[in-house]
């Protein structure tokens, strides 16, 4: 029975969870977990052990090689699971907030089922409310897709680099098929799938996906026109059992892409990005610009890094300021970046205040665009060279 987007948010998620799953441990081995997600063409599988339940999806077996010898508990994320009478919205925006596409389910403690994005999305599309919402207004624009000769090797790394799970193929500017992750695993399905070859180097080990996207893609994608409304598309998902949905003009070029993620924004709470704490300790009135240029500063320069370390939480600044004879004063600016698995810092000394804070703000840009594997190492301390 149809309901309106009011009453499917407050709908308790037991009506929608999908108990028909299979539970794996750490210790299994990922090919047994790549056969279950194939046959059933589910997209993640519940993983439960140690005390803590979560999942290993079709993407995480993308980046794993040797999957007949290597172990679950390599490649699985352990989540907060859910119960079966939460409500839908609460779900929703969970699954939208932590911009994950399901979440294991449990009763009396104990794994029981999955709820997904596409369950959910299966539900909206008997919300007639979603008519009155344009789907290019929750389409993602711009869009990467790759041509219809590119490689597979190709894609692969394009959905591991920027986290996403669809590349539409285009051959002569237009669409002719689509390539996901659940595309890639399935036609590298045998034992051998990332076999590795000596490569011209010594040492040298070449990951081999060979083939075309034209070979494996989907050439039947779902579209919409440019006046397609949200329940189209999340009737085409429904029925069609595809997992995104792009949007297209009349000479088949691609003008979007929508997943249920975007259609689960429309029932999820608005996502609130907290505030970057910024601590900077030693500005005087008398000799320093406003605190609040000075944390503008640096909450640009961070927030630049955090496209590369988006877990950043932290950042605390400590400005000394010392006599060395006579009436001038030195400064010594230190700053320091946090997140749970990162550290950066950043240390200069001047006798202008202003340009030594502008200077070390500089040498923290550079290092957080850089430090992009032993961040603990990165910590720069230099001297300012104005003249005395």
């Amino acid at each position: 029975m149809p309901k309106t987007l009011e009453e499917l948010g407050q709908t308790e998620i037991s009506e929608l969870i999908n108990r028909r799953v299979s539970i794996f441990t750490p210790e299994d081995t990922v090919s047994r977990v790549r056969g279950e997600l194939l046959m059933t063409g589910r997209y993640e599988a519940i993983v439960s052990g140690g005390g803590k339940v979560g999942l290993v999806t079709i993407r995480d077996l993308l980046n794993a090689e040797q999957q007949e010898q290597m172990k679950v508990e390599r490649i699985w994320t352990a989540q907060s699971p859910v119960t079966s009478d939460s409500w839908v919205k609460g779900v929703a925006s969970e699954l939208v907030r932590i911009n994950v596409r399901a979440l294991p389910v449990v009763e009396n403690m104990k794994p029981v089922g999955i709820i997904s994005q596409v369950d959910i999305i299966e539900a909206l599309a008997d919300c007639p409310a979603l008519r009155r919402t344009p789907a290019k207004d929750l389409a993602k624009m711009p869009l990467i897709t790759l041509d219809f000769g590119e490689k597979i090797a190709e894609a692969r790394r394009l959905m591991l680099e920027k986290g996403f799970s669809h590349v539409p193929i285009l051959k002569d500017g237009k669409l002719v098929g689509i390539v996901t992750a659940q595309d890639i695993v399935q036609a590298f399905s045998s034992p051998s799938i990332g076999r590795s070859r000596t490569g011209e180097k010594q040492g040298e080990k070449i990951n081999r996906y060979p083939g075309d996207v034209s070979g494996i893609m989907d050439k039947t994608p779902l579209t919409v026109g440019l006046d397609a409304s949200a329940l189209d598309v999340a009737k085409g998902i429904r029925d069609h059992k595809k997992s995104a949905c792009l949007i297209v003009d009349n000479n088949d070029v691609v003008h979007g892409i929508i997943t249920p993620h975007e259609l689960l924004e429309l029932i999820a709470e608005p996502v609130v990005e907290p505030e970057l704490p910024i601590s900077i300790v030693g500005i005087t009135g008398e000799d320093f610009f406003e605190r609040a240029v000075a944390e503008e500063k640096v909450r640009r320069v961070v927030e630049r890094g955090m496209r590369m370390h988006p877990e950043i939480n932290e950042v605390s600044i400590v400005i000394k300021k010392t006599n060395e004879g006579g009436e001038r004063s030195r400064y010594q600016i230190s700053s320091r970046v946090l997140s749970p698995r990162e550290q950066f810092n950043v240390s200069e000394e001047g006798w202008d205040l202003l340009k030594t804070f502008d200077t070390m703000l500089n040498a923290l840009g550079k290092g957080l665009t850089k430090a992009k594997r032993d961040p603990q190492k990165f910590t720069r301390r230099g001297r300012g060279r104005e003249s005395s």
